[in-house]
């Protein structure tokens, strides 16, 4: 008894298997060299860790898989069973003439067209045969053994052609003779189908025809072609007609069909003759003439043989492989589920964050075309389209400080105030609001309302060094203003002056005194008129430096970075304009 229907290919597979599992140890062994030279004593505790174990344990079922794998390819067998034989005690084989005489158009497209369908429709009739093809002439050759393939037999029945063999003629006898070589190594009765058109051209016929009387050879002809007769075309290579056969005293030949010939043959042979008119009822005819002769396949008792057994390890492999798909390195996390409402809450629930969602979703969709008319400079604009998404979203206070950058920039101060308080209430936007709010107010001149809103900023975000600046700035300009406002009190500027005529409110030339002035009155009135046109010059240079500075804030404007290098030149505050985005 063999216990493996396969021990070459199981020998081959064991000592790759035997290559794998020690490459796999060596490189374990690597790894866990590497980790003790790395982790130091810590390799130890990193190697019992559940995750290793579990690593191993993965590495394990897979060879384990592997090994049954190989085991069940080699085919282990064991124990005894009778299984069924299939014998085919006929054998056909069909012998085709190939002659020039086949080519005769009494049947359309002509003679040889209509026995390659006969042919493959025999084929058809007599599926698990063994079926073999002759072509034959002067003499007979084996167009396809015997086989029970049936594309095999219609590839071969393609290549039949009028005149391909070389020596032309019909010998009834070397078909006979070819088929019984063919037949002769199998058991049973054997058939033979001659299609032809009975022409016969041979001496040989009454030997060949003993030999098959004592081989118990039935030959079953089929005469394909009309009494009458056709003439033979003789073609070039494409199919076209060059001319028609002539015999050697150069006279036109006709092709006929002889059957006496044909049923001679085959009452010898103890089979059949028919004359063909179509492929499907010849083939139905052949197949009922065979039948009688009890040519159906037998199965016999049966034969003792060793039962294959490679499904019970092949089962198993693919078990411990999906076991090995199913362990996790990290293992399993079992979450507490959680309560779920019944269904009609879980509906509304669906409708209310639907509704809830659509309706952010309008309010980004106009604060992001806010944010991109304000990126565009185009600031009124981008107020109207944060007006918008605050009136679907009022308590969202990151619309009010895009809402007061915008006005800041368009320089409506005062607005953009009233959107710093409001935005201010956010505690995550609060410490930026208090101090653009303080830019703001600094802007439109209100010293001590931004001195206010630093403080507050300040407050909220200590480490604000922008803050810190600005503070500074307001309270020396608040200092300056209230060194300034006395004297203007006191001295008002005077549009209208006391003019000498033909002089100039600057001019130096001494002044009469008025009549009751005494020296000392004049002098105090003279201080006054310098003191005043200094005032004056002093005045012409202010705005002179405004102007200046408009101008260049306006150049700025459209350089943020040059804008906020500016503002730290000149001690102007500049605003944290940093948009809330969508």
């Amino acid at each position: 008894m063999e216990l493996f229907r396969y021990p070459v290919l199981l020998a081959w597979l064991a000592a790759g298997f035997a290559a794998l599992v020690f490459f796999r140890f060596r490189a374990e062994e690597g790894r866990a060299a590497a980790s003790r030279a790395v982790l130091g004593p810590a390799a130890g505790s990193f190697a019992a860790s559940p995750e290793a174990a579990r690593r191993r344990l993965r590495g394990l079922l897979f060879f384990i898989a592997l090994g049954l794998l190989c085991f069940a390819a080699a085919g282990p067998q064991w124990g005894v069973e009778l299984s069924p034989v299939t014998d085919l005690k006929g054998n056909v084989v069909i012998a085709v003439d190939a002659s020039l005489s086949m080519g005769a158009r009494d049947f359309k497209p002509d003679r040889l067209s209509n026995a390659r369908l006969l042919l493959g429709a025999i084929a058809e009739k007599f599926a698990g045969y063994r079926i073999g093809v002759v072509a034959f002439a002067g003499q007979a050759y084996v167009q396809c053994p015997l086989t029970t393939d049936q594309d095999a037999i219609s590839y071969f029945a393609s290549a039949l052609r009028p005149g391909m063999l070389p020596e032309q003629g019909t010998d009834f006898s070397e078909a006979i003779e070819t088929t019984l070589g063919m037949l002769s190594r199998y058991g049973g009765q054997k058939v033979l189908v001659l299609v032809t058109d009975g022409e016969d051209h041979s001496a040989g016929l009454p030997t060949a025809l003993k030999a098959a009387a004592e081989q118990n050879l039935k030959v079953f002809t089929i005469g394909i072609g009309s009494p009458e007769g056709e003439l033979v075309p003789m073609t070039d290579s494409a199919g076209n007609t060059l001319e028609y056969k002539k015999d050697k005293r150069g006279k036109t030949v006709v092709s006929k069909l002889d059957e006496a010939a044909l049923v001679r043959i085959a009452a010898e042979t103890g089979a059949a003759y028919l004359r063909y008119t179509d492929p499907d009822s010849a083939a139905e005819a052949v197949r009922s003439s065979v039948s009688a002769l009890d040519l159906e396949k037998s199965k016999g008792k049966g034969r003792a043989g060793y039962k294959n057994r490679y499904q019970w390890p092949l089962a198993l492999a693919l078990l411990l492989l999906l076991i090995e798909l199913l362990v996790m390195e990290k293992g399993f996390e079992f979450k507490r589920p959680s309560l779920r409402l019944p269904r009609f809450f879980r509906g509304a629930a669906a409708l209310l964050l639907l509704a809830g969602a659509a309706q952010a979703a309008g309010t980004g969709a106009e604060a992001r075309k806010g944010n991109s008319a304000y990126g565009k400079k185009d600031y009124p604009k981008a107020v109207e389209h944060y007006s918008r998404a605050q009136a679907k979203a009022p308590k969202d206070r990151r619309l009010d400080f895009n809402i007061g950058n915008a006005l800041y920039r368009a320089e409506e101060y005062d607005k953009a105030a009233e959107a710093y308080d409001k935005a201010a209430v956010s505690p995550k936007v609060a410490a930026r609001a208090s101090y653009n709010r303080g830019n703001a107010m600094f802007r439109k001149g209100d010293m001590a309302g931004a001195i206010a809103a630093y403080r507050q900023a300040l407050d909220l975000a200590p480490g604000d060094k922008n803050a810190k600046f600005n503070l500074q700035k307001a309270l020396e300009q608040k200092k300056k203003n209230s060194c300034e406002q006395p004297q203007d009190k006191k001295d008002p500027d005077k549009k209208d002056q006391d003019k000498k005529p033909g002089g100039g409110e600057g001019d130096k030339k001494e002044q009469e005194p008025k009549d009751g002035e005494s020296e000392q009155e004049r002098q105090e009135k003279q201080k006054q008129q310098e003191q005043q046109k200094k005032k004056a010059e002093a005045q012409e240079r202010s705005r002179q430096i405004l102007e200046m500075m408009k101008e260049k804030e306006k150049a700025a404007a459209r350089d943020p970075e040059a804008m906020k290098q500016a503002a730290r030149q000149q001690g102007k505050p500049e605003p944290q304009s940093r948009l809330e985005d969508w």
